[in-house]
């Protein structure tokens, strides 16, 4: 084989990598445009609802999560709305619902 062919092989196995990696990089580029939301604080959101499910209750009005149960992986975009189960005591079962009131991730709550 000639050294003009060998050369012109390689620029075409080179030419075919390069088209490979710059479709790897459009892709990437492509599915990561999509911003995602910010997600409220877990454990924040978790004593609120612990803090509101014990107002007014003859239950001590502490920070515990204990006994909390919500939604995991809750978007701060205004208007969502979920419930959380509050176990106070044996057979005092609580729910309390939220929605959150703005972006940044106020939440609005009430004992149903």
């Amino acid at each position: 084989m000639t050294e003009q062919g060998k050369i012109t092989r390689a620029l075409i196995g080179l030419s075919a990598v390069v088209i490979a990696v710059c479709a790897v990089v459009v892709a990437v580029k492509v599915v990561g445009t999509h911003p995602q939301r910010p997600l409220l604080d877990q454990e924040a959101v978790e004593r609120q609802v612990s803090a509101t499910a014990r107002s007014g209750s003859s239950a001590k009005v502490d920070m515990s999560r204990e006994g909390v149960f919500c939604p995991t992986a809750i978007e701060a975009k205004k208007g969502i709305k979920f419930e959380c189960d509050v176990y106070l005591a044996p057979g005092e079962p609580t729910t309390v619902k939220a929605e959150v009131v703005d972006d940044q991730g106020k939440l609005s709550m009430s004992k149903l």
